[in-house]
C-alpha cells in the first residue's frame, strides 16, 4: 500500500506493474516449493513476472475510463528462453479432436511444430495432451528454460499452483506434465487468449480436420502466413 497508493512514496506508474507482477510470481514460486517440492531461482521468478506483463499493452496514463486491453499479438520471450504455445480442439458431438504446438525463440523464429490426434473424451483432455506433448519434446531436445502458453486458463492456473491431480481420464497426463516440467531448469505456465497466438490453434484444427498427426522441424508452407502475421516485430520490443 505504501509503494502503490501513498502520494509521497508510491512507485512511478511505469514501475507499479512490474512490482505487482513480481509479488505474484514470488507467491507462485512459494506455492511451487510447498506443493510441488520444486525450487526456482530468481531468474525464473523474474521471467514469469515479465511473461505476465507482456500479455498486456502498455498504457501510459490509466484513468477510470481507460481500459486495460489484452495484447492481440504473440510476444517473443527473453534471450535464452523458448515459448511453447499449445492448443487443443474437441467436438462434443462427434468426438473429433486435435492438438497443436509450436516453439519459438526470442527472434520469433518458429520451429518444431506439431499437429496431433489422440483418443480423448473432453476439451480439457485435448488441451492437456497438447501441453504434455510439447513438454516431452522440450525434454527430448534438452531445453532448459521454457514458457508454456495456453488458452486453457483453468489448466494454467492449476499447474502454476503446483497441482497435478486430475480425474480418471486426465490424472496420468497431469502426472506426466509434472514429471517433464520438473526435468527443466525453469518452466512457466502462462495463460494467453487465442488472439495472442493463432499458430497452435491452426495446427490443432488441421489435426482435427485431417484426423492425422504430423511433426515439422520448420513450419509447413500453408502455416507460414499465420506465423508471419501472428507476432509483433522483434525490433519493436
Amino acid at each position: 500500500m505504501f509503494l502503490l497508493l501513498d502520494q509521497n512514496s508510491r512507485l512511478p506508474d511505469d514501475s507499479q506493474g512490474l512490482f505487482v507482477a513480481i509479488l505474484w510470481s514470488l507467491w507462485t514460486s512459494r506455492n511451487n516449493l510447498i506443493f510441488q517440492n520444486f525450487s526456482e531461482n530468481h531468474n525464473a521468478v523474474i521471467e514469469r513476472a515479465r511473461a505476465m506483463l507482456l500479455t498486456r499493452k502498455i498504457i501510459p496514463v490509466v484513468t477510470t475510463t481507460t481500459p486495460i486491453v489484452l495484447s492481440d499479438k504473440w510476444m517473443p520471450p527473453s534471450f535464452g528462453w523458448i515459448k511453447c504455445s499449445t492448443d487443443g480442439a474437441f467436438d462434443d458431438i462427434t468426438g473429433e479432436n486435435g492438438a497443436g504446438y509450436v516453439m519459438r525463440d526470442f527472434t520469433s523464429k518458429a520451429y518444431l511444430c506439431a499437429a496431433m490426434v489422440f483418443e480423448v473424451s473432453s476439451a480439457e483432455e485435448a488441451e492437456a495432451r497438447a501441453i504434455r506433448g510439447v513438454l516431452k519434446k522440450a525434454v527430448d531436445q534438452k531445453m532448459t528454460h521454457i514458457i508454456i502458453e495456453s488458452d486453457a486458463k483453468k489448466l494454467v492456473e492449476q499447474f502454476s499452483s503446483g497441482l497435478f491431480d486430475g480425474d480418471s481420464s486426465t490424472d496420468a497426463i497431469f502426472k506426466d506434465i509434472k514429471l517433464y516440467s520438473s526435468k527443466l531448469s525453469a518452466c512457466i505456465f502462462s495463460f494467453q487468449p487465442r488472439t495472442c497466438n493463432y499458430v497452435d490453434h491452426e495446427l490443432a484444427q488441421w489435426a482435427k480436420c485431417k484426423k492425422s498427426s504430423m511433426y515439422w522441424s520448420v513450419p509447413p508452407a500453408w502455416l507460414a502466413p499465420t506465423v508471419e502475421g501472428d507476432h509483433y516485430p522483434f525490433e519493436g520490443l
